[in-house]
């Protein structure tokens, strides 16, 4: 089987939105999605068939003040509007609709990682556990700590952005079946630093302890997942898809030449999937 991992990464996505909509328009048919963070909404669309819908949720709806900025995050707690993106804009009645019947109809595996609040630890949840004008699966994985004052509740428990615990789970998509899998990074394939200084990420976190830990320890756990990938995509079981540069995007950037560069690298990146699963 076949897979693909999505790791999100703020509008750093767009990136891969380029890379599926190369997928639909090429009718290639990957069998099994699982997505981390922002990685979640844009494997669903995938499965949906819905060619285009992710390029202007990146290049159009980003601009809106509604969707991020400073005032949300007063009024919300949510810096990057998750209710707006994953309720005023992707439900039947929203501007930009989720085909939530393809999805249904789809024999596609789909597969959401989310972090949790307490434990800090990976969970997954599937596609059957999201209904019909409720897609609160995504705004769990896509509850960037600190970004996101509160994690979200879904199904008794209480969810941070599902790459805390770990940034690119490979492994569970070798264990659920895959023997190729295709894992789409929105960095250039190099190793992170240090983004926060610990003490200051146990403050704005110390509802969550095991969070903040994690947070602080991020950058060794990505780096880590790196040199793993790197010696499988030698050994041929993985393809790194990833932006040799983001022209300035990063995960809260605006900026629509930035933006639609990253689109266009990951189009036509994306070629090199079909000669490996040749």
């Amino acid at each position: 089987m076949v897979g693909i991992l999505d790791v999100g990464g703020g509008l750093r996505g767009n990136y891969v939105s380029g890379v599926i909509d190369y997928l639909l328009d090429n009718s290639v048919d990957i069998e099994y999605c699982l997505g981390v963070s922002a990685g979640s909404a844009n494997l669903i669309t995938y499965i949906a068939g819905q060619r285009g819908r992710l390029k202007r949720f990146y290049e159009e709806y980003s601009f809106e003040k509604e969707y991020m900025g400073i005032g949300n995050y007063l009024k919300k707690g949510m810096y990057i509007n998750l209710d707006y993106i994953y309720s005023d804009i992707t439900n039947s009645y929203g501007k930009n609709p989720l085909d939530f019947d393809a999805v249904e109809k789809s024999t596609k595996k789909f597969v959401v990682a989310v972090t949790d609040a307490e434990t800090a630890e990976q969970k997954f949840f599937y596609k059957s556990d999201f209904a019909y004008n409720d897609f609160t699966l995504l705004k769990a994985s896509c509850a960037i700590p600190v970004a996101t004052r509160q994690p979200v509740s879904f199904k008794n428990g209480r969810y941070f952005d599902g790459g805390v615990s770990d940034p690119v789970p490979y492994k569970k998509a070798f264990e659920d079946g895959c023997d190729k899998l295709i894992i789409c990074l929105t960095f250039p394939v190099n190793r992170k630093k240090s983004a926060f200084p610990k003490h200051l990420v146990n403050i704005l976190l110390s509802q969550y302890p095991q969070i903040a830990k994690a947070v602080a320890a991020s950058h060794t756990a990505y780096n880590k997942r790196i040199d793993e990938i790197l010696r499988l995509e030698e050994q041929g079981k993985v393809l790194i898809l990833s932006p040799e540069e983001c022209f300035g995007i990063k995960t809260a950037t605006r900026e629509k030449t930035g933006l639609n560069k990253l689109y266009e690298l990951g189009y036509k990146d994306a070629e090199r999937i079909e000669e490996f699963l040749r």
